[in-house]
């Protein structure tokens, strides 16, 4: 009989449990904040409320159903974790000053760059270039034109 190596043993219930509460709040104050709004600018984001509520409901119900497990060791590096979410706040941020295209565009090839671990080639990043331009596309038709949800155009745009 083998013992499991406490090196890579883990409890996943207490941290998911923690985790589902965080983002049960979040969900929560994201439908209260949700009522200062338009019933119409407020169907997205208590949507996504709601689903995120629903998620973290199921994900508090697996604490209490499933063991914890032997995690398996993670490969990957820190430094691309860290500048994932560094990159996803500098394009929160950017949004304003350079408006919803340029800062998604940039913020879009950022994450491709950081998170792709494969060699690139000029086919993979002709094929992931079209795809990102189609992505952000389809979210600015869906928002500003279907949806008619103003999008940030830019103050620095609007300066020259």
């Amino acid at each position: 009989m083998t013992t499991p190596n406490p090196a890579i043993s883990r409890d996943i219930t207490t941290s998911d449990r923690i985790l589902a509460f965080v983002m049960a709040a979040v969900a929560v104050g994201a439908i209260v904040a949700s009522r200062e709004i338009s019933a119409m600018a407020s169907v997205f984001p208590r949507t996504i409320a709601a689903l995120l509520l629903l998620f973290s409901l199921v994900l508090l119900a697996k604490t209490f159903t499933v063991r914890s497990h032997t995690a398996r060791p993670e490969g990957g590096s820190v430094g691309r974790r860290l500048a994932l979410v560094g990159i996803i706040l500098a394009w929160a941020f950017a949004l304003n000053p350079l408006g919803f295209l340029a800062s998604s565009l940039l913020g879009t090839v950022a994450l491709t760059v950081v998170a792709h671990f494969h060699e690139w080639n000029t086919k993979r990043a002709f094929i992931y270039g079209l795809s990102i331009l189609a992505i952000i596309g389809f979210f600015y038709s869906l928002f500003a034109l279907v949806l008619d949800v103003p999008l940030p155009d830019g103050t620095l745009w609007r300066n020259l």
